[in-house]
């Protein structure tokens, strides 16, 4: 099912066409240009949408207490958050909770040593909730999954996988998630793209979401 979709993604992986921002007929900028200048790595979203700041989100990820929490903070280069709701937190872009509005959220880091020689386009898939395990039907857990894309994505800047599914989140809605995860080709760093909301949400905004993916452009440093 995977295909080698180069600067394209429909969940994807950030383009050079991003440099180009759109304009309206008043000459007024209707997108936000977000940047990673040191990593090459760019995205845009609406011009409404709020920001959710790395300062805000390295805040709240620096109060877990999960093995390893600590080390892979440090290792972040950039992380940031949209939203569509202008009452979004950091705590909410960190948590499974269905949102009912269209989120974005990007981050770059460095990779642990114990993952440079274990991470696989498995291991990408499975960033968010173990994909590969419920959709094999391995897991006796697993909720209701339905995959609409799985495939492969070639950057300049790495290579990894674009995924898009919907399953039935813990708090009993369907939420759908289109994710872009990279690594680069000396597998020192991963990019990660998630794009998120309820299925309805997701289906209502899908042209927003889709121009989202497709501005996500990874050329490395």
């Amino acid at each position: 099912m995977n295909h080698v979709r180069g600067k394209y993604f429909k969940a994807g992986v950030i383009l050079t066409a991003i440099m180009a921002l759109t304009l309206t007929a008043c000459g007024t900028v209707s997108q936000q240009y977000a940047t990673d200048k040191g990593d090459g790595v760019y995205f845009t979203v609406p011009n409404h949408w709020v920001k959710v700041s790395q300062l805000a989100l390295n805040a709240e990820e620096a109060k877990s207490t999960s093995s390893g929490a600590a080390d892979r903070l440090a290792a972040v280069h950039w992380q940031e958050a949209y939203s569509a709701d202008p009452a979004f937190k950091s705590s909410q872009v960190l948590s499974l909770k269905t949102p009912e509005k269209p989120m974005v959220y990007v981050r770059v880091r460095s990779l642990m040593p114990e993952e440079i020689n274990s991470i696989s386009y498995n291991t990408l898939r499975d960033l968010v909730v173990p994909i590969t395990s419920w959709s094999s039907g391995t897991s006796a857990s697993a909720p209701a999954l339905s995959i609409s894309d799985d495939s492969e994505i070639v950057e300049r800047g790495g290579r990894g996988i674009h995924t898009q599914y919907t399953f039935t989140s813990s708090d009993g809605k369907a939420q759908t998630i289109d994710q872009s995860a990279l690594m680069s080709d000396d597998h020192s760093m991963i990019y990660i793209m998630i794009v998120r909301c309820s299925e309805a949400c997701f289906n209502k905004n899908r042209q927003i979401v889709e121009k989202i993916v497709s501005s996500f452009t990874v050329r490395g440093a």
